[in-house]
């Protein structure tokens, strides 16, 4: 399977396909059918949730993403992070903006909300108090919606190319819809864009606290470098700086080939058009 090539499959559920808008918030994969041991629960009180996939597909950014790639990062970081120049360098040739979207044919607001009527009471986001924090400056979570409610994007990633090094600067997801493949999804995308920029090696940092996310980049063969102190502003926590093996040889490509394979077993579906 070429690593730059477009990708489009689609798990189907009792008949239903996971893009059809008028079904797919009805579809509760844990509801009709017996779980397979490698897919993932998580834990909400009494209840056991399967983890499924989101209609998602990853493709450039462009200029009608940046609002809500803003609030994301905003939300993902801190409001006092330096934001990344999205506008300025959508057509930069050293760089690679990726955003996760919805499918046209659903509705993100109803899985959201399919997805908040799954969580207990005490663990659904009091978002009014949070939203009323944020503006007087005592949260770093804000609201991730633009002003009219209406969302499409539910993550990016942003890629720096310098030398023969791809650089993620950011990556990050909408906190609601964590946990579903869409920052697996991201990273693949990225991935497949430095092979085909010619890139050698990866790069990135993350929170030292944030194991989830070094598990995952571990998969992907990043190792850990080095230690860059005080280098998130929301809390002044460290970051642990993570570097690939070399990305543009044939035993990576195995490794990657089989990742990938691994990802739409998992999840039924990858999509990326970079």
């Amino acid at each position: 399977m070429p690593l730059g090539a477009n990708i489009s499959l689609t798990a189907t559920a009792g008949g239903a396909t996971a893009t059809e808008r008028t079904s797919y918030v009805k579809i509760n994969i844990a509801r009709l059918a017996p779980a397979r041991p490698d897919q993932q629960f998580s834990q909400a009180g009494s209840a056991v949730h399967l983890q499924e996939s989101l209609p998602v597909s990853v493709r450039r950014l462009e200029a009608k993403d940046i609002e809500q790639v803003v609030a994301i990062e905003k939300e993902a970081f801190s409001p006092l992070w330096v934001s990344s120049p999205f506008k300025r360098d959508l057509n930069n040739k050293r760089a690679s903006y990726l955003v996760a979207c919805f499918d046209d044919e659903v509705s993100p607001e109803e899985i959201l909300a399919e997805i908040d009527a799954d969580q207990p009471e005490d663990r659904r986001p009091p978002a009014l108090w949070s939203r009323v924090l944020g503006r007087i400056g005592f949260s770093s979570k804000v609201e991730t919606e633009p002003e009219n409610g209406a969302f499409d994007i539910a993550g990016y990633v942003s890629v720096w190319y310098q030398a023969d090094e791809a650089h993620i600067t950011e990556i990050a997801v909408k906190e609601s819809l964590r946990s579903r493949g869409i920052g697996e999804l991201l990273l693949i995308g990225s991935l497949e864009a430095a092979i085909e920029y010619g890139s050698k090696v990866m790069t990135l940092e993350a929170r030292v606290s944030n194991f989830i996310a070094h598990r995952m980049y571990q998969k992907y063969n990043f190792k850990s470098v080095g230690i860059r102190k005080a280098y998130y502003s929301d809390n002044r926590e460290d970051a642990v700086i993570m570097t690939t093996v070399p990305i543009n040889t044939d035993e990576y490509h195995e490794l990657f080939t089989s990742l990938q394979s691994t990802y739409q077993e998992r999840w039924g579906r990858m999509c990326i058009d970079h």
